[in-house]
């Protein structure tokens, strides 16, 4: 104990030195590994990984390459013996802060700082087992270079993974209930709650870039008030679950707005989609706001029944359109001058048409009100403004026009105008039939395709369709364009310091008066361009747009600045 001694103090005076000299790199930069009591240096070992954890020694080298409070991108395994301990668990906070080192005796040291209980969970459990100094720990989590100088885990963004080889997988976590994680966080194969927690702690308290799908058992429900929208709730492997993901403020399927009084029922099996935080770092969850979506519940979407079937027995889809009275009823359930986020469909037949409101080359719209039968009622519903057969103006005087009585569907976005005036948005709505026929049922289309991944839409199509929209109004839906990359130049290439790309597309890579304006896109996987050596688009190549659209200052189609991104280059997503 008194070479130990010796050793350190030996140690203190070389730090002394060290900072007492001008470019000095910190200590943690170039580690020289103190001798056990054998007098063997220990080296840093290990890969950070549960099967193979760094030693204390393989963390602080680890750390010494990461930015002064630059948190890892990643989960790391960290094994040592706990040596000091500022504060043990408690249930107040939850949390532990304590030194580990690479001997009993306080070779290497490591803050393991607000470290959390087994499974990423506060402590709350007096009788569970405690930390103690000489104790052997595996910690898992988020590591940082704190001030350039302070080596240690980042607050709350770890936790102790085993204490004595006990813990982690091989012991229940506190509830017992946490179980492996699972799933890709895809389509086909959901993440569990558990695997879901996990992202959480590994994206940290900035939202994601990326949206995953995550699938669960409601564990407490909620319901939609207040004309948000949205509704909030939580979910476990189990209903009782005591491990919890929190889908916080989640709108409807394809993001519709839910009306006040929509209730996700505990034991429901629910499906989310959406991007993920870890909200102060303590409380895994969605992006708030509708970022996220239901995508069923119990097997179904929103808008097809189930537990919460719609008043009237129609959801405004194609296959059950609402009525004129329905759609008054659910628009009166939205928030004053908001737009749906989906677009719903209504069939009644025309009440009248007015010169001044028919359709023309002029304006290329129409309003009208449509009611069951055609005839003038209170319970009418007003369609503003709305364009003509396949979402298109109409340009054409030859096409044929609505008149009285004429049976009509009306399919997009509805308002509740100033709060008591329920219509269609205008110029976001269309006339889907009339009298049973498209205009494709009448020989001839006037737009080939429409935005969808199936049929994306030409460069000429994406500039046709986004001049119908209101200046600087963004779409409320992301659509998806095909053409070829006319030029990229270096200004505008994509690159780490913004991640983004801008350039104009055609449908067949040359300079045209119907190209379209690509603005600041991202890349693949709808993330930004952080590594140079991933393959860069050029002039010819193929893409396919996903995003958001704008009529910039109403004169110039585009998509909206960093809400798009090219969803497969040359054939190929990410």
């Amino acid at each position: 104990m008194k070479r130990i001694a010796n050793y350190l103090i030996v140690l203190a005076l070389a730090v002394f030195t060290f900072t007492s000299c001008e470019d000095v790199p910190s200590p943690f930069g170039q580690i020289v590994a103190p001798k056990a009591d054998d007098g063997v240096v220990i080296e840093p070992s290990g890969k950070g990984t549960l099967a193979d954890p760094y030693n204390v020694a393989g963390a602080l080298e680890y750390i010494a390459g990461l930015g002064a409070d630059v948190q890892s991108p990643n989960d790391v395994y960290i094994k040592g013996y706990v040596t000091t301990i500022t504060e043990t668990f408690g249930t107040q906070y939850g949390n532990a802060t304590f030194e580990i080192s690479d001997t009993k005796e306080g070779a290497n040291k490591f803050l393991c700082y607000r470290v959390k209980y087994f499974g990423g969970q506060g402590y709350s459990d007096p009788s569970a087992t405690n930390i103690k100094e000489g104790d052997e720990v595996i910690i898992c989590g988020k590591v940082v270079n704190y001030k350039g100088n302070t080596p240690e885990t980042a607050s709350n963004a770890a936790y102790v993974y085993s204490i004595n080889g006990k813990g982690g997988d091989t012991t229940p976590d506190p509830g017992g209930d946490t179980g492996d994680a699972k799933g890709k966080g895809t389509q086909d194969d959901p993440f569990n709650i558990a695997a879901a927690i996990k992202k959480c702690q590994e994206v940290g308290e900035t939202t994601s870039t990326e949206k995953y799908y995550i699938k669960g058992v409601v564990v407490k429900g909620g319901t939609a008030s207040g004309g948000f929208g949205n509704v909030t709730f939580t979910l476990g492997d189990t209903k009782d679950a005591t491990d919890v993901f929190t889908a916080y403020q989640v709108a409807g399927t394809d993001g519709e707005s839910l009306a006040d009084g929509y209730e996700v029922p505990a034991g429901a099996e629910v499906v989310v989609y959406g991007p993920v935080v870890n909200y102060k770092g303590n409380t895994p969850e969605t992006a708030g706001k509708s970022a996220a979506q239901i995508v069923t519940i119990n097997g179904k979407k929103t808008n097809e029944g189930g537990d919460n079937p719609p008043a009237g027995g129609n959801d405004g889809s194609l296959e059950k359109p609402f009525t004129p009275a329905e759609a008054n009823a659910f628009i009166a359930t939205l928030a004053a001058d908001t737009n749906t986020d989906k677009d719903y469909y209504i069939k009644g037949k025309i009440i009248e048409i007015t010169d001044k409101n028919q359709f023309g080359t002029q304006y290329g719209n129409c309003t009208f009100y449509i009611s069951d039968d055609g005839t003038d009622k209170d319970d009418k519903f007003y369609v503003f403004r709305t364009l003509y057969l396949e979402n298109v103006k109409y340009t054409d005087d030859s096409w044929t026009k609505p008149a009285a009585k004429d049976e009509v569907i009306i399919c997009g976005k509805l308002v509740n105008y100033k709060g008591n005036t329920p219509e269609t948005v205008a110029n976001q709505s269309y006339i889907y039939s009339l009298n049973g026929k498209t205009k494709a049922d009448e020989g001839g289309s006037t737009a080939g395709n429409d935005g969808s991944l199936e049929k994306p839409f030409t460069p000429a199509e994406a500039n046709a369709f986004i001049a119908t929209l209101a200046a600087d109004t963004n779409t409320d839906k992301d659509y998806y364009i095909k053409g070829k990359i006319i030029e990229i130049t270096d200004k505008n290439q994509f690159g780490t310091q913004y991640g983004n790309c801008t350039f104009y597309i055609s449908d067949d890579g040359t300079d045209k008066d119907d190209k379209f304006y690509v603005f600041r896109t991202l890349y693949l996987g709808n993330v930004k361009y952080t590594d140079d050596s991933w393959t860069k688009p050029a002039a010819k190549d193929e893409v396919v747009i996903c995003g958001k659209l704008v009529n910039y200052k109403g004169n110039t189609p585009e998509t909206v600045a960093n809400q798009s991104y090219i969803y497969s280059l040359n054939g190929k997503t990410k």
